[in-house]
């Protein structure tokens, strides 16, 4: 499995914040939030496949960006930092 950072602009009236993350959470079972609308998700595909996915949810007004990730360093995050460690550790 892949790291890839995930994040988007909503910037229509739907999908809201919650449906966005209830979508996220739909989509892929090891994720976190890392910043407001910024997520780290573990996806077994690629980042276009990944985009495609999460895309299906979005207005035309929205903006998406996935990248993969293959190392990071931060300092603090929302997510549970021990998850992510793991899921780092399990990608190199």
């Amino acid at each position: 499995m892949a790291n890839f950072v995930v994040t988007y602009d909503l910037n229509g009236p739907r999908p809201s914040h919650k449906e966005m993350d209830d979508h996220l959470r739909k989509l892929v079972a090891n994720r976190g939030r890392i910043l407001e609308t910024v997520w780290w998700v573990e996806y077994p595909g690629t980042a276009a496949q990944l985009r495609d996915q999460v895309k299906t949810i979005l207005g035309n007004e929205d903006l998406l960006l996935v990248i993969e990730a293959r190392s990071a360093a931060w300092t603090k995050l929302l997510v549970d930092e021990k998850s992510l460690i793991e899921a780092w550790k399990r990608a190199a």
